[in-house]
C-alpha cells in the first residue's frame, strides 16, 4: 500500500485520528505496531498522534475522585493550623462508613501504649469505633468525658461507647457515673465534689487524647444529645448568646468562645478550660448545617485534628471566606 502523508484533517480523515490515537493512548500500543496494521509509516503516526493531540481528539486529564479532598484537607490545615484532616469523598450524611474508616485509622495512629483516651457521644464517635480494628493496647485507659445520656438507644451513649473502644484494644475503662445533664446548677456541683464523678473528670481533662463530635446549635434543635434536656428558655438563651454548637457539651460561639450559660451550669462533662491542654483532640463532624459550629470550634483552637467530608469542609471554609 503506498504510504500517504497527508497532514490536513477533514471528516474522512477523522475517523483514521481516533483509531490511532486511541490504540496509542488506550490500548498502549507501540507507534510502530499501529503503522503497520494501517499502512502509514512510523513517523507519519507520530504526526497523527501530534496532530490528535492539536485538534483535541485527544484530552488528557490528570486527576483522581481524592484530588479534590487532598485540596480541602491542605485548605483547612493551612488555615487553621491543624496538625492532621482527613476528608472523606463521600457524602456522609448519607453513609458515613468512609469517614468513619478515616477517622479509626487516625484514632489508631493517636493511641499509644500508655494513652489515656477520652469518650465523648452522638452518631459519628460510635461510628468511629465500629470502625476500628482490633489493636493491643493493654496499658491504655478509656475515660468516659461526658455524663450519660441514660435514652433507649444506649449505641450512642458514652458508657456504651467506652466499653466497644475498650475490647477492641484490650484496654480498661473507667466510666463517668452520671448523667449529662441534672435538674439545676446546685445538683451538678454537688455531684462534681462526689469523689467517682470528681476523678473521673479530672482523668478526663488530662487526657492524651480527647475523640470527640461536634454539634449544631440551630433555631430549632441542639443536636442528639441534648434532646429533652434544655428548656426552651435555655435555648433561646444560648442562641441570644451567640452559641452556634457544642463540643464535648459545651456552647461555642462563632469564635469558639464559650457560652457560659445557667444551662451549661447544669452539664456534667470534661471542663471546657481543660480542652486546649490536651495534646490531640480529633473531632469527628459532617453535615453542612454543621459547618458554623466546625467554623467555631476550628477558629478557637479546640480541635488539633478534623475528620468530615467533602460538602462540609467546602461549607466550613465558604462560610469562614464569607
Amino acid at each position: 500500500m503506498r504510504v500517504r502523508e497527508e497532514t490536513m484533517i477533514d471528516r474522512d480523515q477523522l475517523p483514521l485520528l481516533l483509531q490511532v490515537a486511541r490504540a496509542y493512548w488506550v490500548d498502549d500500543r507501540s507507534q510502530a505496531d499501529i503503522a503497520a496494521e494501517i499502512g502509514y509509516s512510523r513517523s507519519m503516526v507520530s504526526r497523527l498522534l501530534k496532530q490528535a493531540r492539536e485538534l483535541g481528539v485527544i484530552k488528557f486529564s490528570v486527576g483522581h475522585p481524592l484530588e479534590r479532598a487532598f485540596e480541602l484537607e491542605r485548605a483547612l490545615t493551612d488555615s487553621f493550623g491543624l496538625a492532621q484532616v482527613r476528608i472523606s469523598v463521600e457524602d456522609a450524611e448519607q453513609d458515613a462508613s468512609d469517614a468513619a474508616r478515616l477517622a479509626a485509622g487516625l484514632l489508631g495512629e493517636a493511641i499509644g501504649s500508655d494513652c489515656v483516651l477520652g469518650m465523648t457521644n452522638g452518631h459519628s464517635v460510635p461510628a468511629v469505633v465500629h470502625a476500628m480494628s482490633p489493636l493491643h493496647r493493654p496499658n491504655a485507659t478509656i475515660v468516659q468525658s461526658i455524663g450519660t445520656i441514660a435514652r433507649e438507644n444506649n449505641s450512642v451513649d458514652s458508657p456504651e461507647i467506652c466499653r466497644e473502644l475498650a475490647q477492641h484494644l484490650g484496654a480498661s475503662y473507667r466510666l463517668l457515673p452520671a448523667p449529662l445533664v441534672v435538674r439545676s446548677p446546685r445538683v451538678a456541683a454537688a455531684l462534681r465534689r462526689e469523689e467517682a464523678v470528681s476523678m473521673t473528670l479530672a482523668m478526663a481533662g488530662h487526657a492524651d487524647v480527647m475523640l470527640t463530635g461536634i454539634g449544631a446549635t440551630t433555631r430549632t434543635d441542639d443536636g442528639v444529645i441534648f434532646d429533652n434536656c434544655i428548656t426552651p428558655a435555655e435555648h433561646d438563651g444560648l442562641l441570644r448568646a451567640g452559641a452556634v454548637g457544642h463540643i464535648c457539651g459545651h456552647h461555642v460561639d462563632g469564635r469558639g468562645h464559650h457560652v457560659d450559660s445557667r444551662f451549661c451550669q447544669r452539664l456534667l462533662a470534661v471542663p471546657f478550660e481543660r480542652l486546649k491542654g490536651i495534646p490531640t483532640v480529633i473531632a469527628v463532624a459532617w453535615g453542612r448545617g454543621k459547618a458554623p459550629a466546625i467554623l467555631g470550634c476550628l477558629r478557637g483552637g479546640l480541635v488539633s485534628a478534623l475528620v468530615t467530608d467533602v460538602p462540609t469542609a467546602q461549607a466550613v471554609l465558604a462560610l469562614d471566606g464569607a
